[in-house]
């Protein structure tokens, strides 16, 4: 098997190969073959231990990744059903903010309005720059507002973005103006109380809740997302550990578990996307094995092509 380093994972792939491997996987999202392990949590004297496991379709790839912020520890492993071996142990950090993107991205190719140029961000840690990076590679956009509680985090955000950047970047002085008026809204933090409220919708926006990957964690509120007209995650399963907000919803029979779609049947035109501009969609990413293992097998692929990875 091969080791890759954070170092080789960056030199080999881009935001733009993770939002294409993400879209042939997620495109074969009914084929019987594919897993999805959700994330489990194991507790720690300090933190926890997260691992979690998938299987893509058309292909003798698996894997599972395993990691805790207690230690610096974030590793995938991918294995060959046909060669009956472990192939590849890789440094997964980068990938992980980047196919973290990349769902993003690819929910918002599939149902954001097609001329959304205006982006709301809110949320400047350490998966938000990708979350920006993700929906410039399927929008056109001419401005992004950035908010976060922090002014001179949020100022010195915009700042580094504007140098990748060549659309305008404003860093909002209050989350309402940040997402008064834009057709794509991210929220990338991992707050426990909603970050926005559904009264600053307006028609037609698409919204990417990017953060709350724990059923502890709000960033809408109820009213958010109930005026969606379509409720995507990338998970069912995985959507009934750790969505809060679409538990809460579900609990009080106020949106049936039946109304929400997987991103998979989308991409995979099982069922329909957006049908007017006017439609509210909202997407709750809650990042999955399946995710990781689809673009580390990318990953992989272009490694044995450039020759890049030490054996072990």
């Amino acid at each position: 098997m091969i080791y890759l380093t954070e170092e080789d994972v960056q030199s080999l792939v881009t935001m733009e190969d993770s939002i294409a491997a993400l879209e042939t996987a997620f495109g074969q999202w009914d084929d019987p073959s594919r897993g999805n392990l959700p994330r489990r949590r194991l507790d720690l004297p300090v933190k926890y231990f997260n691992l979690m496991a998938a299987a893509i379709p058309g292909s003798d790839i698996f894997g599972y990744r395993g990691y805790t912020s207690a230690i610096p520890f974030n590793l995938l492993v991918l294995l060959s059903l046909k060669r009956e071996e472990p192939i590849a142990l890789i440094e997964c950090r980068w990938l992980s903010r980047t196919r973290t993107g990349a769902a993003s991205g690819l929910a918002t190719k599939y149902l954001a309005r097609e001329d959304a140029k205006v982006m709301a961000l809110i949320g400047t840690g350490r998966i938000a720059p990708d979350q920006v990076r993700a929906v410039a590679a399927v929008r056109d956009l001419q401005e992004l507002r950035v908010f976060s509680r922090n002014a001179d985090k949020r100022n010195q955000f915009a700042q580094e973005l504007a140098q990748e950047f060549d659309f305008e970047i404003v860093a909002a002085e209050t989350p309402e103006s940040c997402v008064g008026g834009a057709d794509i809204i991210t929220t990338a933090t991992n707050s426990k109380d909603p970050v926005f409220l559904g009264e600053w919708l307006r028609p037609g926006v698409h919204i990417n809740g990017a953060g709350a990957n724990n059923g502890i964690r709000r960033e809408f509120d109820e009213a958010a997302v109930l005026a969606a007209d379509l409720v995507v995650v990338d998970d069912l399963e995985q959507a009934h550990i750790e969505a809060g907000i679409l538990m809460d919803l579900a609990e009080q029979d106020k949106l049936p578990w039946k109304n929400v779609i997987e991103l998979g049947d989308i991409v995979s035109k099982t069922c329909s996307k957006r049908t007017s501009g006017d439609q509210i969609t909202f997407f709750h990413s809650l990042g999955l094995a399946f995710e990781d293992v689809a673009f580390g097998s990318l990953i992989y692929d272009k490694a044995i092509e450039a020759g890049i990875g030490r054996e072990i």
